[in-house]
């Protein structure tokens, strides 16, 4: 992560810990054995969050709440471990007693007395007695220099992590990404940068201890030239998790922007998109145009095919890409007849090779390809990222749903919902206060088609209350992403993947 902006657009930090339900009062106030021995029972998981930080920059700098939700059939215990960047030493463990089937605990490390301020942490989450997912948001600014972003915790790592679009000083952007080692011994992680539009690759090398992170930063890194785009792999002796935060928020710049995505350590021959843009009205968010940046993660070259269909359903566009090379990267941009920026600029209606004005979701294919993509959501004053998503599933789970958190211009996160072989589902929400069941919903749509379920319009849900959220296929698979939106200026949005049932 780079400098922080001043000011901190706090997640609804106090709501978020009085709603946390097991939570010890050791946990709450910070015990006398801050680090305590760790819980020598073999897990039922582990998540692993990268880049956990408190007042990074000050009092009023970088804060990342993150959510646990669990995602078993019966209540667990949770240990939560704390590690510095600068270190690798454990500074705080925590416990959480009881988490109950489908419901999510928070915590927000500015109101951590265990912790450090000014500093960067790697957290491991270990659940004792059933399965678990977790989401990090990652927030700095107040008003027009707010900044938000949000990633995925991950179960486990690989030794091998794609990154498909790495920037540095690209129209402003810059990508620096943090690697955590989730292994038992001492790694060294290589990543491999190869440039857009061809030419020779070149690396950068970080030696890691076993459960900490580093970080890379392309703006600081010789070996790397200004103005372009590459597309990354990085390559360890032990198993890493990587996240991308993408930044635009230099002190000369008047809205700063920034989004985060995870590192993906496996592809599939499709991949899945539930929301993209061309000019269009996101929520508000008026230009919003999304860019879908194609890695090819197969032995082979790829020649990849994105699909798009409006929000609510319709007939398909398709456009055939370039053949992709083995660890290269093509990107889509509908701005621009046949996505090729910088090309012949599209119109606001539908025509050959252009997509009209609107929102749509997208699914990108190869026959007996290995592809991922990267989605990067930007308007005139926001962006927020996401990763298409490789594994539809008959059961989803959304760690954090709210609906005017904080009041009415507060967090209110829509969940964008693509059919995949699915055409009903139902949505189940939990409120974060007590895991009580408030609402089930029930939707249909058009197979392949895809749509926003926004939770002000849910009948049965309240006012500044936090959900945690499981959907289900009733008959297929379905793919999800929920677009985290405030209002109160700046860049108050962020995009987090559902998690597939384990």
């Amino acid at each position: 992560m780079t400098a922080p902006a001043a000011g901190v657009q706090m997640y609804d930090a106090k709501a978020a810990m009085s709603e946390t339900p097991g939570l010890t009062a050791s946990a709450r106030s910070g015990a006398a054995d801050l680090c305590p021995v760790a819980n020598q029972t073999a897990p039922t998981q582990t998540v692993y969050l990268p880049n956990i930080t408190k007042t990074l920059g000050g009092a009023t700098g970088w804060v990342t709440p993150f959510i646990v939700q669990n995602t078993g059939t019966v209540a667990t215990a949770l240990e939560v471990s704390f590690y510095k960047f600068s270190d690798g030493s454990c500074v705080a463990r925590r416990t959480v007693s009881v988490l109950g089937p489908g419901t999510s605990f928070a915590d927000v490390p500015n109101n951590d007395a265990d912790l450090p301020g000014d500093t960067q942490f790697s957290v491991v989450v270990k659940s004792f007695g059933s399965t678990i997912v977790s989401v990090v948001n990652e927030q700095s600014g107040t008003g027009a220099r707010a900044e938000a972003l949000s990633y995925n915790g991950v179960s486990s790592g690989a030794t091998t992590v794609s990154l498909p679009n790495i920037v540095r000083r690209f129209f402003g952007f810059h990508t620096p990404f943090i690697i955590q080692n989730l292994g038992t011994s001492a790694t060294t992680a290589t990543a491999t940068f190869r440039p857009f539009a061809g030419g020779a690759s070149v690396q950068v090398v970080r030696t890691i201890a076993p459960g900490q992170s580093q970080f890379v930063e392309p703006n600081i890194e010789s070996v790397l030239t200004d103005g372009t785009q590459y597309a990354v792999t990085v390559t360890a002796t032990q198993p890493v998790a990587v996240v991308v935060n993408t930044h635009n928020d230099d002190p000369t710049v008047d809205k700063p922007v920034a989004y985060a995505t995870d590192g993906i350590a496996a592809g599939a021959e499709t991949v899945y998109g539930p929301y993209a843009a061309k000019n269009a009205n996101d929520a508000g968010f008026a230009g919003t145009t999304s860019t879908v940046v194609v890695q090819n993660l197969g032995s082979g070259a790829a020649t990849p095919t994105i699909a798009f269909r409006q929000l609510g359903g319709g007939t398909l566009t398709t456009f055939t890409g370039p053949s992709v090379a083995s660890g290269a990267a093509w990107v889509f941009d509908p701005r621009y007849q046949n996505g090729v920026a910088g090309g012949t600029l599209c119109g606001t209606a539908a025509a050959p090779g252009c997509l009209g004005d609107g929102e749509y979701s997208f699914s990108v294919s190869a026959p007996a390809a290995n592809l991922t993509a990267a989605v990067n959501v930007i308007s005139a004053s926001t962006a927020m990222g996401y990763i298409a998503l490789a594994q539809a599933g008959q059961k989803l789970f959304v760690p954090n749903v709210t609906r005017t958190l904080g009041g009415t211009t507060g967090w209110t996160t829509p969940i964008l919902l693509q059919s995949v072989t699915a055409r009903s589902a139902s949505v189940e929400w939990r409120r974060f206060s007590d895991g009580q069941l408030m609402v089930t919903q029930n939707v249909s749509f058009a197979l392949g088609s895809a749509m926003r379920i926004d939770p002000r319009s849910v009948p049965g849900l309240t006012d500044d209350t936090q959900y945690a959220v499981t959907i289900m296929g009733t008959d297929g698979t379905v793919a999800a992403i929920v677009s985290e939106l405030n209002f109160l200026g700046g860049d108050g949005t962020m995009a987090y993947e559902g998690f597939a049932a384990p």
